[in-house]
């Protein structure tokens, strides 16, 4: 059996880019049967069917940072033994967090299994001591991988040139794959939400979509200032987040609340529920650092293929080339420099090219599914 087994930490409610591959993966061969190890950022409110085991570990001291190296070595123990009993052929690892297990895995069983890493993010220069020490094991694991799969190309190839890689090298973007089609039917709390966005719709308001946390890497104070200048009927629509940041963001910047709806998070299965009722977006990620650089933002995606113009920062090199190749939006720079109400003329007249995105979408599915075609049946045996 081509036993496979995905081992990750993260929420894997909203996980877009797991999610995606394992759908994929599992609409090419409807035979595969994959094992799912996972380390919970929160509470698992999703379901897999029979074709996606999932083992969740949680740790004693999950969330209490003083005790972190009991939680790393309680997970490293705990997955360590999991991998031994299920001899996995294929390990599709994902984030730095649960390297440790699979690192140890590799040293006693070097030739029997392949090892996948996925790309989670590049470490900031400017992390603390911790951060780079995990930071150079990563780069060891990367290096000691069969194949990595980067989020975008730029990411790939600064990776590829920083760490001189010689391994399989491809880069496999966060896009929305599939239809929305939730596998539960939305909760009566967010048929609410739903319901008051389209009310308000009805009444002229126009939503621009902002998903994500407040911080000052994704242009925090950038959307204070746009938010000021906001012409009406636009109103933001805040995805993601905690309330009470919101409040001390408002609080800060001296805001008001009718420019401003707070949704907070929503997970990812119903997600496209809510950006269906926008008419623009806005993705900001300063150039400051280097995983601030060489972003990878799925919500960047998602407007795209929902045809809403993405308002992005023009110093982010991911950004500006993703809108200047596909004619997907505009840039922040030219509503601070241009009166709102062209720019967001000009931004309403944008017709966004279906073909180009259908091209895309095929093009990007067919990486996964032609890696892992060219590896399924090569791969060692275990045990």
């Amino acid at each position: 059996m081509n036993k496979i087994v995905f081992i990750v930490k993260t929420d894997i409610n909203t996980d877009g880019r797991i999610l995606n591959e394992l759908r994929i993966l599992k609409e090419w061969n409807k035979d595969l049967e994959v094992d799912l190890i996972l380390f919970p950022d929160k509470k698992v409110t999703i379901s897999f069917d029979d074709s996606v085991k999932l083992h969740q570990i949680h740790g004693t001291f999950r969330h209490n940072k003083f005790l972190r190296v009991f939680t790393v070595l309680e997970f490293t123990f705990k997955a360590f033994k999991l991998l031994n009993k299920l001899k996995p052929r294929i390990i599709h690892a994902q984030d730095s967090s649960i390297i440790l297990p699979v690192l140890l895995f590799r040293l006693l069983h070097p030739n029997k299994f392949w090892l996948i890493y996925d790309d989670h993010e590049v470490p900031n220069k400017n992390g603390s001591f911790l951060n780079k020490i995990l930071g150079a094991l990563e780069n060891f694991f990367i290096k000691n991988s069969d194949a990595v799969i980067m989020a975008n190309k730029e990411r790939m190839l600064y990776l590829k040139k920083k760490l001189h890689l010689k391994n399989k090298l491809f880069y496999f973007l966060n896009l929305p794959y599939f239809d929305v089609n939730p596998s539960t039917v939305p909760s009566a709390l967010i048929e609410s939400k739903l319901d008051e966005l389209e009310q308000r719709k009805k009444k002229g308001t126009k939503f621009i979509i902002h998903q994500g946390r407040l911080e000052i890497e994704r242009g925090r104070q950038k959307l204070a200032e746009i938010s000021k200048e906001l012409p009406n009927p636009y109103v933001i629509l805040l995805l993601g987040g905690t309330e009470a940041d919101f409040i001390k963001f408002k609080k800060e910047n001296g805001l008001h609340d009718d420019k401003f709806l707070f949704i907070g998070n929503v997970n990812y299965e119903v997600l496209p529920l809510f950006w269906e009722k926008g008419c623009a977006s806005i993705v900001m990620y300063l150039p400051t650092y280097t995983n601030n650089r060489l972003c990878a933002p799925n919500r960047l995606y998602l407007s795209y293929f929902l045809g809403l113009p993405i308002i992005v920062n023009k110093n982010n090199p991911v950004l500006f080339d993703f809108i200047d190749s596909y004619k997907a939006g505009a840039f922040i720079e030219d509503f601070t420099e241009n009166s709102s109400v062209e720019f967001f003329n000009q931004l309403n007249n944008l017709i966004i090219d279906d073909s180009a995105k259908e091209r895309l979408l095929a093009m990007e599915k067919n990486k996964i599914i032609d890696f892992y075609s060219s590896i399924i049946d090569k791969v060692p045996k275990a045990g």
